[in-house]
């Protein structure tokens, strides 16, 4: 693995000493670790690939989301001086049963979208998700795909709360230092984590990788041990009689001129045929811009008369006879509308484009840092 808001008033912490895990001894020697599997559970969950994005939405709504759920996510290293990280292609979620490694996009294919129930779990504030140096990896899953992840629980920040030892001893540091996946692994689960670097840089968009055995297990290893450390820490503060303060260990990603509309302002797209679109003439000024009819005409559609995308998609063919358009064809419409049209701009609703923009895996990676600059998110 390449390395707030609150979900609950902010309580305090109360933290008494009964049963704290011992502290390492600094002249101790570390004793032999047998290395972690998750195959050594009893019973042992079910490890699932998934290339699907209709398996992927069937299989993260089996999730159990009444106990602890962990989320991890692996991408191609780049190793050029000043090149772009590959996007994130692998995304790992378990719980006490199942793990759940899905592969968004390989060499050879792309998911169409990203997908839904997997949107909506990640981004949902109620249920936690844990992982080790998450929020990192949060910021980078809002690059990749526009996602904006809530209940982002950090393991390292956690232990800090829920552990009596770490409470009175420096056991992973002081203040807000990030704490290794490998030494929670070491302190909880009295384990030794693989993180063997042909496995961690290794090739995540391998159209085979279903058959990489070794790189798979790596995968779940991380994942599943991630939810273990979750139940421990849980459990720990529970015996120990410890307040847990949400806040200060749980963080997401929020970008106020990209969120949802509220759901009373939130648009109705129609998909009928016959639904009323409003008439925009395309003028000289907006042709010499370089406003073309078929941009005028997805505005029309989708910001004036709330049509969902896949209506475009159908409504928008100048040949009747033909297929439907592409996703991507109509949102590049859209956008190069948005972009090209003549003072004063066109009015849009810059969280409805973000999630019209997601609608196609492939259009966030090429429009990202116009929406990013739109938003003030780029400088």
């Amino acid at each position: 693995m390449p390395a707030k808001h609150s979900l609950a008033p902010a309580l305090p912490l109360k933290i008494t000493r009964s049963l704290p895990l011992p502290a390492p001894s600094p002249t101790a020697t570390t004793p032999f670790l047998p290395v972690y599997t998750y195959k050594s559970v009893s019973p042992a969950p079910t490890a699932r690939f998934i290339r699907n994005q209709t398996d992927a939405d069937i299989w993260v709504q089996k999730l159990d989301r009444t106990g602890p759920l962990s989320v991890d996510f692996e991408w191609v290293a780049s190793f050029r001086k000043g090149g772009n990280t590959r996007p994130v292609s692998l995304v790992q979620l378990a719980d006490k049963n199942t793990i759940l490694l899905i592969q968004l996009r390989n060499a050879n294919t792309t998911m169409s979208r990203f997908p839904r129930a997997l949107q909506r779990l990640l981004e949902d504030p109620i249920i936690p998700k844990a992982g080790a140096n998450i929020l990192s990896d949060a910021k980078k899953l809002f690059r990749d795909y526009g996602i904006m992840m809530a209940g982002a629980v950090e393991l390292g920040a956690l232990a800090r709360q829920a552990d009596p030892a770490c409470a009175i001893s420096t056991v992973f540091g002081g203040g807000k230092k990030l704490v290794s996946l490998a030494k929670l692994v070491e302190r909880y689960l009295h384990k030794s984590l693989c993180k063997d670097a042909d496995m961690r840089l290794g090739n995540w968009e391998d159209p085979n990788l279903e058959e990489k055995s070794a790189m798979l297990e790596y995968a779940a290893n991380d994942v599943y041990c991630g939810y273990q450390i979750y139940d421990r820490l849980l459990a720990l503060a529970k015996s120990a009689d410890i307040t847990l303060d949400t806040e200060k260990y749980t963080g997401r990603v929020f970008h106020a001129k990209l969120a949802p509309p509220a759901p009373e302002r939130a648009p109705s797209p129609s998909s009928a045929p016959t639904s009323h679109v409003p008439r925009l003439d395309l003028s000289p000024e907006m042709v010499a811009a370089g406003v073309g009819a078929q941009h005028l005409r997805a505005y029309r559609h989708w910001a004036m008369a709330g049509r969902s995308i896949d209506a475009m998609c159908v409504d928008l063919r100048v040949d009747g006879k033909n297929g439907a358009l592409k996703r991507s064809t109509v949102i590049t419409y859209v956008i190069s509308a948005l972009q090209r049209w003549p003072r004063p701009p066109l009015t849009y609703d810059l969280a409805a484009l973000r999630l019209l923009v997601q609608e196609d895996l492939r259009s966030w990676e090429w429009h990202y840092e116009w929406l990013a600059k739109q938003a003030g998110l780029e400088k």
